[in-house]
């Protein structure tokens, strides 16, 4: 429903299946291995730069957003590639993968101790200097998958760093808001800020 509403005010909504997604294979899947958020930002990357050859899109005027993997990816999207994101929103994101699913991370990261610069160079937190544009964190505070230790690190970096955010909060929600007002209420902080600045 975001994307149609989207389109019907007017904007283009790309949805790119980038190498490293499920479902596809292993040759598809394999590309992100021992180093995420670099493989996946370039796929979408050259969607949106296909968008704007083709006259489709405005380059000044380019967003991102995503849901957990995704969160992390419109993250990196603005410490990684300001030049082509301008606003990113990121929905409970992975900010540093030594702190997410070891089931999950070792399959495609190996160990922190085997594979110390990969989770380095994959962490948003490693780049957080260099972000620009306009980025919105959304969060439960109870999130089972993805704590909300990841976006307080983040923030923590952010601080840091003098770097400008906003912040979407729900207390008893978990990996996805499922309450219907809660919902609504972040569906409108979602339209709010794309209109704002984009």
């Amino acid at each position: 429903m975001r994307c149609q509403r989207l389109v019907e005010s007017g904007y283009v909504v790309l949805s790119l299946d980038n190498r490293g997604s499920s479902n596809r294979g292993v040759a598809f899947e394999s590309p992100i291995k021992h180093d995420m958020g670099h493989v996946e930002l370039n796929d979408q990357i050259d969607g949106v730069q296909y968008l704007i050859k083709q006259g489709i899109t405005d380059e000044t005027r380019v967003g991102i957003y995503g849901w957990s993997y995704g969160g992390y990816l419109s993250a990196m999207a603005l410490v990684r590639a300001s030049n082509i994101f301008k606003l990113g929103i990121a929905g409970a994101p992975v900010t540093h993968w030594d702190g997410y699913d070891t089931h999950y991370t070792e399959r495609y990261m190996g160990t922190p101790e085997e594979n110390p610069h990969g989770y380095k160079v994959s962490s948003v937190i490693h780049y957080v200097n260099n972000l620009k544009g306009h980025l919105m964190i959304i969060h439960g505070l109870i999130d089972e998958n993805v704590h909300f230790r990841h976006s307080a690190r983040l923030i923590n970096a952010l601080t840091r760093a003098n770097k400008s955010y906003e912040l979407v909060l729900f207390p008893d929600e978990r990996h996805m808001p499922r309450k219907f007002d809660e919902r609504i209420y972040m569906e409108e902080r979602v339209f709010e800020f794309i209109r704002k600045y984009l």
